[in-house]
């Protein structure tokens, strides 16, 4: 199998600033989703379901949470005496102490790279919401004798600072790619994810150390032509979160039946740390409606179409529909919540009432009473 030549880098702080709100506390990849997991959980699944057996998480800041949730790796069967789950924090390489791009980050851990003995590294974010076949995706890198192959998907740029656009030839080689801020048209663009020949990249961290070169963005404009860039089309279910609106949606997203199961399909689950916790008690007089309930929730209100996460308590009268309510967060007696995303520990009074609008959710924060 291929993907065992294969090292696995996952940029956890990668477009931290789309979201402030939840990343003032936590890094990209660890912000919660879909009720019991985190960002992270849908990269490093997939890249273990392709039999990849090294992985190194990059991180840059304010990544504690993330450490707490990834642990010695053990969830994902990383915990190993080779290989393994490795987190690669930030090196004195810098003035300020953290990375200033994708390139100061990797050449931060060249070292880490050049130990692996891996042919191939497969490098990804955080922010992209998916299921694709990482095993097919470097099996046509290797087909294709590519020294590097993007992952794209048809559709909308998302609003982040460096969404590429990728023009390709007949054979699906990128002859071209600019950075794309047209949101109204459809355009190849790129996921941020890359399969790139171990010994090229080590040539290219060197080179972009010696210019000063941060982005793999300037670095393609500048060798497009010279280096064999191919192009990998992934068509299944993708939303890239671009903001705290994507975000919201692509939670509520799995609520459509299909869309769950794109996002796990079966024989490829998604793994996250484990949380021993008892099943959700619903009383007597609570209504539940297309919503889906983690472990450990009390519901003796009202829930339709939303997503609550482990522990959360809905309190007798209370209504909350539309939202998203994270770890712990109690609904007090007769609130009345809709279109808000509530935050681990959130504490909502008797009788208060909070209500955002579809295309505006309204945000409280991490430990906030209200």
């Amino acid at each position: 199998m291929a993907s065992k030549d294969v090292l696995g880098i996952i940029f956890s702080n990668a477009n931290d600033e789309v979201v402030p709100e939840l990343t003032a506390l936590r890094t990209m990849g660890s912000v919660p989703f879909a009720g019991r997991y985190r960002l992270i959980d849908f990269e490093l699944s997939g890249m273990v379901n392709a039999g990849i057996p090294q992985v190194g998480i990059l991180t840059n800041s304010n990544y504690r949470s993330l450490m707490d949730h990834l642990g010695n790796g053990k969830p994902w069967d990383l915990a190993r005496k080779r290989d393994g789950l490795t987190i690669l924090p930030p090196f004195n390489l810098s003035d300020s102490g953290v990375f200033k791009g994708r390139m100061d980050a990797l050449y931060g851990s060249i070292g880490y790279i050049s130990d692996s003995g891996k042919d191939y590294v497969l490098i990804t974010d955080c922010n992209v919401i998916t299921d694709i076949d990482y095993e097919a995706f470097i099996d046509y890198h290797i087909e294709k004798k590519a020294e590097i192959t993007i992952a794209y998907a048809n559709g909308f740029s998302p609003k982040i600072k460096d969404a590429t656009e990728l023009v390709l030839d007949g054979d699906g080689r990128v002859i071209d790619d600019r950075l794309n801020d047209n949101y109204l048209n459809s355009v190849n663009c790129s996921l941020k994810m890359m399969v790139i020949n171990r010994n090229l990249l080590e040539r290219i961290l060197h080179e972009a150390n010696a210019k000063r070169i941060t982005g793999f963005e300037e670095f393609f404009a500048r060798n497009t032509g010279n280096i064999r860039i191919y192009g990998y089309e992934h068509k299944g279910y993708v939303r890239i979160i671009d903001g705290i609106k994507s975000y919201y949606e692509a939670n509520l997203d799995l609520l459509n039946p299909d869309v769950r199961r794109a996002l796990f399909p079966a024989g490829k689950p998604v793994y996250t740390k484990i949380s021993d916790r008892v099943p959700a008690k619903y009383g007597i007089n609570s209504s539940v409606k297309n919503s889906l309930i983690a472990d450990g929730c009390k519901i003796d209100g009202e829930v339709e179409n939303c997503i609550l996460f482990r522990g959360v308590t809905v309190s007798k009268g209370a209504k909350v529909r539309n939202s998203i309510i994270m770890q712990n967060t109690v609904i007090g007696e007769n609130a009345d919540v809709e279109f808000v995303i509530a935050d681990k520990d959130v504490q909502v009074g008797v009788r208060k009432k909070l209500c955002g609008a579809e295309n505006y959710p309204v945000y409280i924060g991490k430990g906030i009473i209200i």
